[in-house]
């Protein structure tokens, strides 16, 4: 996608080894729409057709050249951020605050620090309510395995954390939560098919704009690199953004077309970690998630002083929640993000022609979300 939208008129072709089966199916569906071509080395003559590519690339036909051309024109119109790169500790500070602090009791109520009290208190209820197979946190925390409670991203999780914390401050409604996702609808969902239903993409939190009349994704992400902060995956992480904003937008139409669809949501990442690894361009995963979509790209330790929340007045998330004035009604949001997905979802129904490529349902077990 970098490519293509920086240059439409590239050819780009695929070629993918291995056996077909160990490719989940709607990956496979996607990647002809996202590829001018895709050349699968199991198929019979695929090494000759690779060969005559070669020779003459213009038998490839460009496709969907319209979808690439309003990137590039998107992407012409961003104004990229100058400011230093976010790089933020609140999940580290967390960490070492715990690690020095220790175990405080057997009961997350017992937790001095709000932050580290709603984490474990989440993990808390999990492990009770799974008799111990999920929320393992808690078993870590009360044990004081500090390093496998490094390694827990699903309840140790202060982003989450201090976003819902904002959000109840604010008393606006909400669908998702620490550790509870929301489904959103994706290109994925209109390839047709019970396979591509089973896969999914999700937001953290799921706000509505009484504004612009439209949904507000909040999204919690870390640039990764464990305690050193070495950056080694970060790379992956903004491409990863980038795909999501391309599925986010795009669907197949009747006529088997990919088309871009206007951005109707605004969306809100809140980045822990640091974002200016990268020392020569330390501004470049900033812009890859200018480009992915982002409206919004704020500090997670901006939230937080002395590792507690600060005060709504010096709230950055809280000054967009107010702007954007969500819906505080639960009901009200329920209602207005359905309607929203039938719309986003209208021609699924139409779709009667099958997938590019044929899938048996009954090999596969589909219950995938997009992640890094």
């Amino acid at each position: 996608m970098l490519l293509k939208a920086r240059y439409p008129d590239i050819r780009s072709i695929l070629v993918l080894g291995g056996k077909q089966d160990t490719w989940m199916p709607y990956v496979l569906a996607a990647f002809r729409y996202f590829f001018d071509e895709v050349v699968c080395l199991w198929e019979e003559a695929s090494e000759a057709y690779l060969a005559e590519i070669g020779k003459n690339p213009s038998i490839v036909s460009l496709k969907h050249v319209d979808v690439w051309n309003q990137i590039a024109n998107e992407w012409s119109d961003i104004n990229f951020s100058g400011d230093p790169p976010i790089d933020s500790r609140l999940r580290l500070d967390a960490w070492e605050w715990i690690h020095e602090v220790g175990v405080e009791g057997d009961e997350p109520s017992e937790i001095s620090n709000s932050i580290i009290r709603r984490c474990m208190g989440a993990a808390y209820e999990r492990f009770k309510g799974s008799k111990g197979k999920s929320g393992k946190e808690w078993s870590n925390y009360v044990n004081a395995s500090w390093d496998e409670i490094w390694q827990s991203r699903s309840f140790f999780n202060p982003g989450e954390a201090v976003i819902q914390m904002t959000l109840e401050e604010a008393k606006v409604a909400f669908l998702g939560g620490l550790a509870v996702d929301v489904e959103v609808p994706s290109m994925l969902h209109t390839l047709g098919g019970s396979v591509y239903e089973r896969t999914k993409t999700a937001e953290d939190f799921i706000l509505y704009s009484r504004k612009y009349d439209c949904p507000v994704y909040v999204q919690s992400k870390s640039s990764g690199g464990g305690r050193d902060r070495h950056g080694k995956n970060i790379q992956n992480r903004a491409k990863e953004q980038i795909t999501r904003g391309l599925i986010y937008r795009t669907r197949v139409d009747e006529n088997q077309q990919m088309i871009l669809q206007d951005k109707d949501f605004v969306w809100i990442g809140l980045l822990d970690g640091n974002w200016g690894v990268t020392e020569k361009t330390p501004h470049k995963y900033i812009h890859m998630l200018q480009m992915a979509g982002y409206d919004y790209l704020l500090a997670a330790d901006s939230l937080v002083d002395n590792l507690e929340l600060v005060e709504p007045d010096d709230n950055p998330l809280r000054h967009i929640i107010d702007e954007l004035d969500c819906l505080d009604d639960k009901e009200a949001l329920k209602s207005a993000w359905s309607d929203w997905k039938e719309k986003r979802f209208a021609l699924r129904d139409l779709l009667t022609i099958a997938p590019q490529i044929e899938v048996s349902e009954g090999e596969f077990e589909v219950d995938e979300e997009i992640e890094d």
